[in-house]
């Protein structure tokens, strides 16, 4: 090979190990695997709240609701009003089951949800990248309608 050969080589590989280090990508589920906490939702509002947990064997647990859930009125969460309810139900959404990852894309198989129209389902997650301490993806089908919905979470310490 000729010397301008291999140096042009080397430039083009230099420029796409450093492209794919500001945005990597998962290379397998156990990429994942760690406690991660919500920073962004677009259904749930500003500084919403959320936990997402994968495990090494493939097992993914979420919960993510909004920061400004109303407080019941009274001190138990079982005989309360219709706004009460609605106001947890359009306000959170919580989900478990498995998990795998093909290239960009995320799949949940999902085992059981507080939306129950999931449960049995896969959802698909796309746009999926892990940069540093920084997990991202598109919803292209939220739960709540509407235009898909990107989605970070960063690692938990």
């Amino acid at each position: 090979m000729k010397r301008r050969s291999v140096l042009s080589l080397s430039a083009i590989t230099a420029l796409a190990l450093a492209l794919a280090a500001g945005n990597a990508v998962a290379q397998s589920a156990k990429d994942l695997a760690g406690t991660w906490t919500l920073v962004s939702a677009d259904a749930f509002g500003p500084s919403p709240k959320g936990v997402l947990m994968f495990d090494a064997n493939g097992h993914v647990s979420a919960q993510l609701m909004r920061s400004d859930l109303p407080k019941y009125a009274g001190n138990n969460r079982m005989p309360t009003t219709p706004q009460e309810y609605k106001g947890t139900v359009q306000g959170s959404i919580s989900y478990f089951g498995t998990y795998s990852v093909n290239g960009t894309d995320l799949l949940f198989r999902i085992e059981g949800s507080s939306y129950p129209n999931w449960t049995g389902t896969e959802q698909k997650r796309t746009n999926l990248t892990l940069s540093g301490d920084e997990l991202k993806w598109t919803n292209p089908a939220p739960s709540a309608g509407g235009a898909p919905a990107v989605v970070v979470w960063k690692r938990a310490k």
